[in-house]
């Protein structure tokens, strides 16, 4: 099955210095077999300490998110592009959702539910599931939910912004929609860390992110209403 259905498929996880959460999420993926192509997009020496499969490929870049995602999907062979955080893990359901979209030849831009992980306070349930309702309602997903986007459409809209040090995501997506591409909710769930809850505080990180959502959308209609 894997062989037909995800050898058109790379997946590029951008990794910042220091963040050692990827080890798990390249472990996750060994279920998609050897024919998906994996490119670790690193600001970071690959580690010596690891050896990795024969179908994930280190690249050392400078830092930025969207510099690291663009190179790795300029470096990425296949078809289908699919954009992982370092930090998410993957539930039972992602497999099937995968081979859904891709068996249905889709050009629209996929994205899963959002769930966090054990490792913040408990309201963060709140927050994902707010960041659903805005996804499926407004479709405004980011990037920890694990775009996955054919590469020729990725191409057409240049990618994400380099110049941009917060937003790359939501500034990708208002792009893409206003080009007329259509978004879809993967039917499963997508987890991500918490972490960052637990370290600056349930609330004072709840009201940065809705500001940062409210400010970053208006800057981004406004990039566009002036490349117009």
């Amino acid at each position: 099955m894997t062989k037909t259905i995800f050898s058109n498929l790379s997946v590029v996880i951008p990794i910042g210095p220091d963040d050692q959460s990827w080890r798990l999420l390249l472990n996750q993926l060994v279920i998609f077999g050897q024919e998906i192509e994996i490119i670790l997009a690193a600001s970071q020496q690959p580690p010596a300490d690891i050896e990795l499969p024969a179908n994930a490929e280190w690249l050392h870049l400078k830092q930025g998110r969207a510099r690291q995602l663009n190179a790795g999907v300029r470096h990425a062979r296949h078809r289908m592009i699919w954009l992982l955080h370092a930090d998410s893990r993957l539930t039972s359901g992602v497999m099937t959702a995968m081979q859904n979209y891709i068996e249905a030849g889709n050009t629209c831009l996929g994205y899963f539910r959002l769930r966090f992980d054990a490792d913040g306070p408990k309201k963060t349930c709140l927050n994902a599931w707010a960041a659903n309702l805005r996804s499926r309602f407004f479709g405004l997903p980011f990037g920890d939910q694990g775009f996955i986007v054919n590469n020729t459409v990725f191409e057409q809209l240049n990618g994400f912004d380099e110049n941009l040090l917060l937003g790359e995501d939501l500034d990708f997506v208002v792009r893409l929609k206003a080009a007329g591409v259509s978004l879809q909710e993967m039917q499963a769930d997508l987890i991500t860390s918490a972490r960052r809850y637990r370290q600056q505080g349930w609330l004072a990180t709840t009201l940065r992110h809705i500001w940062l959502t409210w400010y970053l959308f208006r800057q981004a209609r406004r990039r566009l209403a002036q490349g117009s």
